[in-house]
């Protein structure tokens, strides 16, 4: 083994490894082992920027904008709407219904604007007919999954091995190529869903049921005594405070410290600060208080919402939020977004400290309130994901039918091989935002740059791993382990181990790493490569056993109040069954 070798089998450990733990968001991490390989010389800067040429970032960077011209036009939201007149009344009856029209529009739509339009309709839906969404919110995200197998422009993956593969002399996949296990995989999951999957998943309070019912489940939140409170100078146990029966005071701080007397008989002084344990309404009640104002409101220097409606809804911080990593206090989030935070709860469990000074992580949700106008301003900002029906800013709905017909034509030619996939989509894209589906400036918002760097740094590592022959020795090892056993095995093994590592790092990063290899390891086999091709593109999207393998199993986690073992014991016997019924079809579709 060469040094360069060893370097980039070292700069691929380090990148898993720092990719599982999160401490690094992993388009930075691709960046930075993309950075390492070109200043060590692994990469002369011909060869590392050359991956700027590659089809695969700027046809996914088009699909982006396609699926938002679905979105924005309204065409995404028109559907899911009509859906309220198919349902009926079991979470059976409903996800019947719901699972068929997710796999089919995420087929041809980016699954996680998908799964942002279902979820706040999903659960009013369930809140409407007494469900728990906890029943339903997997199952979506399940179900955009499954769509995402069945063509080439369902998830980014597929174009991703697709692009990968032809540089090893593949033909590229043909855009209803996958269908022949895609469609079987999705009629067996919807199917696993519908009978076991559902009741598996528990039947648990989530974070936006608390907007149907205020007595479910409590808000951790802060409220300052002010000046001229009638609370000044009394016991706690003589305020009404004790007599509050869905609040509860947890703890009293002072000059930043807890105070370490009996709660009951502390005296209260301006500028004391109160943890409280609270329902919704109680929220309410105390925001009416004279003398007690929510902590962002004294502690932030935020005025109150003003003599409009106000309303209060619940939203995740989306997946692109530039929220991610700062803080309420740094945001100055009144200001910003003309509303109050009330309270923070991350993955279904109370933050049981300052909320003013977390950092945000994608998943986290807040209970906001604000003004009905700055609350539909919300709904359209992609900060933040709404977990209610909020109704956004009206969509153009006059440019559905261009929207509709631009995708028609790139899926139709694509099929007919007129042009390859990459000119189509940038040709589409263009015209969604020529004929006004979309603005310019939400044409370039709508494109998820942390997913095009995370492209871009793992082809880098894929053509280190080329240049170095450091695919091809890892191919003879696995052949070493396997290949007695026959090509049969080999797939087995290549399709449960993108698998079992798409579930913890990401599914672009795995396929852009393991397409050279397995096209190495047919090689040296001298059997066809496509079987191994399907298989990397098919592992690499069974993402069920964990809420970090896939963005959309990250929204409906906080959303869904979710808890890790949840997506473990619903996810890992799909995993099995995707991967034992892929392991059967491929070779019979695609022999070696």
């Amino acid at each position: 083994m060469s040094w360069e070798m060893i370097f980039v089998f070292a700069v691929l450990t380090c990148s898993f490894v720092a990719m599982l733990w999160e401490k690094l968001s992993v388009d930075l991490v691709a960046m930075l082992a993309f950075g390492a390989l070109l200043s060590t010389g692994v990469l002369t800067p011909n060869e590392g920027f050359a991956v700027f040429s590659n089809q695969a970032p700027i046809t996914v960077a088009c699909m982006f904008i396609l699926s938002a011209a679905l979105e924005r036009t309204g065409v995404i939201d028109a559907v899911a709407h009509r859906l309220n007149l198919l349902v009926g009344k079991s979470d059976w009856s409903l996800l019947l219904v719901v699972l068929p029209f997710v796999a089919v529009i995420s087929a041809f739509v980016n699954n996680t604007p998908v799964v942002v339009v279902f979820m706040p309709i999903i659960i009013t839906l369930a809140a409407s007919r007494g469900l728990k969404p906890s029943k339903l919110l997997i199952p979506l995200s399940f179900a955009s999954i499954f769509g995402g197998t069945c063509t080439l422009i369902g998830t980014s993956t597929n174009i991703l091995v697709s692009s990968s593969g032809e540089r090893f002399g593949q033909a590229p996949l043909g855009m209803f190529e996958l269908a022949k296990i895609g469609v079987i995989l999705t009629v067996v999951g919807i199917v696993y869903l519908l009978v076991l999957g559902r009741k598996i998943l528990p039947g648990r309070e989530t974070l936006a049921s608390l907007l149907q019912s205020t007595d479910s489940k409590e808000y951790l939140t802060e409220a300052v005594i002010v000046s001229g409170s009638a609370l000044i100078g009394k016991r706690l146990a003589d305020t009404p405070l004790k007599n509050q029966p869905k609040a509860r005071v947890l703890e009293v701080i002072r000059g930043g410290q807890p105070l370490s007397v009996p709660l009951n008989e502390i005296i209260l002084e301006q500028g004391d600060q109160l943890r409280l344990a609270t329902v919704l309404s109680s929220v309410m009640e105390i925001k009416q208080w004279t003398g007690l104002e929510i902590s962002p409101q004294s502690k932030l220097g935020l005025e109150l919402t003003g003599s409009q409606k106000a309303a209060i809804v619940e939203c995740v911080v989306g997946p692109r939020s530039s929220l991610l990593g700062r803080t309420i206090r740094q945001l100055d989030f009144r200001r910003r977004y003309n509303a109050l935070v009330l309270a923070v709860h991350r993955q279904g469990v109370n933050v049981r400290r300052n909320f003013a000074d977390i950092r945000l992580q994608f998943g986290d949700t807040l209970l906001i309130e604000g003004a009905e106008p700055s609350i539909r301003q919300l709904r359209d900002n992609r900060d933040f994901l709404m977990l209610l029906d909020v109704p956004q800013s009206v969509p153009r709905r006059n440019k559905q039918w261009m929207a509709v017909s631009t995708i028609s034509l790139v899926v139709a030619m694509a099929a007919l091989g007129v042009l390859p996939i990459s000119v189509l989509a940038l040709v589409g894209a263009v015209m969604v935002v020529v004929v006004g589906c979309l603005a310019v400036e939400e044409a370039y918002s709508s494109i998820d740059w942390r997913i095009i760097c995370l492209i871009l740094g793992m082809l880098a590592v894929g053509e280190a791993l080329e240049k170095t022959k450091g695919a091809e020795w890892l191919a003879h090892n696995m052949i070493g382990a396997f290949g007695n056993l026959g090509p049969h095995a080999v797939l087995t093994a290549t399709i449960l181990a993108a698998s079992v590592m798409t579930n913890v790092l990401s599914n672009n990063a795995v396929a852009v790493v393991m397409t050279p290899i397995v096209l190495q390891i047919a090689s040296v086999l001298e059997v066809d490569g496509r079987p191994f091709l399907i298989g990397v593109a098919a592992g690499a999207s069974f993402c069920f056993a964990t809420p970090i393998g896939y963005q959309t199993n990250t929204l409906v986690y906080g959303a869904g109040g979710y808890l890790f073992r949840d997506f473990l014991k619903v996810g890992i016997p799909l995993n099995l069954i995707f991967w034992l019924l892929s392991s059967i079809l491929i070779p019979k579709f695609w022999p070696f």
